[in-house]
């Protein structure tokens, strides 16, 4: 160890590598302070008494010496490799860049060049996108739909989806990822075909959010989200004729007509509440359920049975809707809930969800014993019929459900 008489400094060298040790003052406290170069940058170490500085700086000439054998080890193509990386790694140090590219080589597995995915990720972002949080998107979605004609329950169920949404994320759209979706629809307690409505809904909004710009393009909030079945799960209720009449008669004359087409024609309760009396045609006897109205967007035709017929002779129009009520949901309850009698010690019927469809598609199947023909009538798939509407009913049961017809008038 060589000592600098000047300023008091001690050198320490070994195999061609120097480290000053020089004291300093600070806070009345002399420390020792190692001064060398490793991998071309200055280190400065401290160190409280000389001996562990000594200790210190012959353990980095020890590690500096390592490094320098892997160096003298290189081939000279080696050698210019090293090199020309080290220069074109500008700014950036070489493990690191090293340990990234091989990490997005790793993510692409062979489907696109680095080079490729960051091209594309810049041709998508190359405008800033504004800054909008979920509860102002889903104000300003709310007025698009409002403007785009789309139905009254279409668009109650889409707020409703859409406000849950709104109050469970309180950040920018642009913050939102598949995770929390997936966290968010996992943690509602609802059934697994409600979740589905959920995430279709979801998915409707994402991609007018692209379209609108305050998405980029490409931008899928569902990417791996567990996609919910539409099945439905559990026993299929269906109505008897006698809770039927029953029904029939507690309803009034607002309500009536979506209780006889749901239960003697299988429409969907959205689906009869966009029809209008030019739908119908009680002459030749069926409905036209066109592409707008359908669930599916595919127009079909309903035959009309006799015994429907009756029913909706003494109320049909040249035209105009068939259902005038904005809000159906508290019609139906009600009506379930008149069935009662308490002279004659007759409880209420509790209403059963999309009962009158099961009803009407089980009774049909059983009366033509052609599942393909009710599927195209009712506007699902044969394997949606089996799964989820179809109820066992003998062909008498369907005849008398069918043969349910208003009752007659008396001469009073």
């Amino acid at each position: 160890m060589k000592t600098d008489a000047a300023n008091d400094v001690k050198v320490i060298q070994k195999n061609g590598i120097s480290v000053r040790i020089r004291p300093t003052l600070k806070d009345g406290t002399t420390y020792f302070v190692l001064d060398y170069r490793a991998r071309g940058k200055r280190k400065l170490v401290w160190r409280s008494t000389l001996a562990e500085a000594r200790t210190a700086a012959n353990e980095a000439i020890d590690k500096i010496t390592e490094g320098q054998a892997e160096v003298l080890n290189l081939t000279s193509t080696d050698a210019h490799v090293y090199i020309r990386t080290r220069d074109a790694l500008v700014g950036l140090e070489m493990d690191s860049a090293a340990k990234e590219y091989a990490e997005a080589h790793r993510l692409l597995a062979g489907r696109a060049t680095v080079l490729e995915v960051c091209r594309d990720w810049l041709k998508r972002n190359a405008v800033a996108l504004p800054k909008i949080t979920v509860a102002d998107a889903v104000a300003e979605f709310n007025r698009h739909c409002v403007a785009d004609g789309k139905s009254a329950l279409r668009k109650r169920e889409i707020f409703s989806v859409l406000k849950r949404l709104a109050a469970a994320f309180n950040l920018e759209v642009l913050a939102l990822e598949p995770k929390l979706i997936a966290d968010y629809l996992t943690a509602m307690p609802l059934s697994e075909r409600t979740k589905r409505n959920h995430r279709d809904i979801i998915s409707y909004f994402n991609r007018w959010l692209v379209l609108r710009g305050y998405l980029a393009k490409g931008t899928d909030w569902l990417d791996g989200v567990q996609n919910y079945s539409a099945r439905k799960l559990g026993e299929i209720e269906i109505y008897t004729t006698d809770e039927m009449r029953r029904l029939i008669a507690a309803a009034d004359k607002r309500i009536l007509p979506l209780i006889v087409i749901g239960g003697f024609a299988g429409l969907r309760h959205a689906e009869i509440a966009r029809l209008d009396w030019q739908d119908i045609d009680l002459a030749d006897g069926f409905i036209e359920v066109k592409a707008q109205n359908a669930k599916t967007k595919t127009r079909r035709i309903v035959p009309v049975k006799d015994n429907l017929k009756q029913f909706l002779l003494p109320l049909a129009k040249k035209s105009g809707p068939v259902i005038t009520l904005a809000n159906t949901t508290a019609p139906l309850l009600k009506t379930a809930a008149d069935t009662g009698d308490a002279a004659k010690e007759i409880k209420a019927m509790a209403w059963k969800h999309n009962a009158l469809r099961h009803t009407y598609i089980s009774a049909r199947v059983a009366e033509c014993a052609d599942v393909p023909r009710v599927a195209d009538e009712a506007g699902n798939s044969p394997q949606i019929i089996r799964t989820n509407y179809l109820k066992r009913l003998r062909p008498a049961a369907a005849a008398e459900w069918f043969g349910i017809a208003p009752e007659p008038k008396s001469d009073k």
